[in-house]
């Protein structure tokens, strides 16, 4: 496109008598071609690059976007897994608790047996003594 335009220009000028008016318009010509070709030359070549600069900022933006997803999700599994374990103790300490809490009830239970028998033989034994009478029965001595 350019060389058509200057070998257009150069048909005119060889056509046309130069006078320094003639010459000055192919003057103004010739360089206000060549402000329109630098011109828009480094617009094209601007927009090609921001076009590439705003896709690589998409790419990083998604790519921000599915690591932050990532971590949200490893995060709730770590939650979720926290929450079960923290359940699965509360509910094992339940248990446990209700086991102790009958075994003592069972405890208290035979202690008054045999302070029964042995008030109706008249014999006296000390709490402790009771309790580790309680204790042989269940075999925990």
């Amino acid at each position: 496109l350019s060389r058509s335009i200057n070998a257009n220009q150069n048909n005119q000028q060889r056509q046309q008598p130069t006078t320094p008016t003639t010459t000055m318009i192919s003057a103004a010509r010739i360089v206000s071609s060549s402000i329109v070709r630098t011109s828009v030359v480094p617009r094209a070549v601007t927009a090609l690059g921001s076009t590439r600069s705003m896709a690589i900022k998409d790419t990083y933006e998604k790519k921000g976007k599915v690591e932050e997803d990532r971590y949200v999700r490893a995060r709730e599994l770590e939650l979720a897994k926290a929450n079960a374990k923290a359940a699965a103790a509360d509910t094992k300490s339940k248990e446990l608790a209700a086991k102790s809490a009958e075994l003592v009830a069972q405890k208290n239970a035979d202690m008054h047996d045999v302070a029964d028998l042995l008030a109706e033989t008249g014999d006296v034994v000390s709490e402790a003594g009771l309790a580790n009478l309680a204790d042989w029965k269940h075999g925990s001595a």
